[in-house]
C-alpha cells in the first residue's frame, strides 16, 4: 500500500488534555513530576516524527475485535482504522488515520496510562 500524503496531526477531545497536562507539568511541575513527563512528551515527538515518515507504520494496527468498548461512545461510528502506540512510563496512545481530500490526517483519540489501557482494551481479560 502507497504511503498515503500526511496533512497533519491532531490531538481530539480525550487527548488534548491529556498532552496539554504533560506540557504544563514539564514547564511548572515539581522536579519528581518534571523527569517522567518530559520522557513522556519525548516519546511523543519520537511518535509524531515516525508518523510523518509513514502514518502506516508508526503504530501498531489493531483488529477490530480489539477495539476499546469506549471508542464508539466517544467518537462514533465513522472511525476507519486503529493503530496504537507506545509511549515512556508505560503510556500507549491509539490513532486513526483519517482520509480527507489531498491526502490523510492522523488523529490521536486516547494517551492512556497502562492501567487504563488494559481495561479499555480488555487485554487483561483475554
Amino acid at each position: 500500500m502507497a504511503k498515503p500524503k500526511l496533512l497533519g496531526i491532531e490531538y481530539a477531545a480525550k487527548a488534548a488534555p491529556v498532552l496539554e497536562e504533560w506540557r504544563r507539568l514539564a514547564a511548572q511541575g515539581t522536579e519528581t513530576e518534571k523527569r517522567p513527563t518530559k520522557a513522556k512528551l519525548k516519546s511523543i515527538a519520537t511518535f509524531e516524527t515516525r508518523a510523518r515518515t509513514n502514518p502506516l507504520t508508526a503504530g501498531d494496527p489493531v483488529a477490530k475485535d480489539r477495539w476499546p468498548d469506549v471508542l464508539l461512545r466517544d467518537y462514533g461510528a465513522d472511525i476507519p482504522n486503529l493503530f496504537r502506540f507506545e509511549l515512556a512510563e508505560r503510556w500507549r496512545g491509539y490513532y486513526s488515520l483519517i482520509g480527507e481530500p489531498g491526502g490523510a490526517r492522523i488523529w490521536v483519540l486516547y494517551l492512556w496510562d497502562h492501567r487504563t489501557y488494559s481495561r479499555q482494551s480488555e487485554y487483561s481479560k483475554r
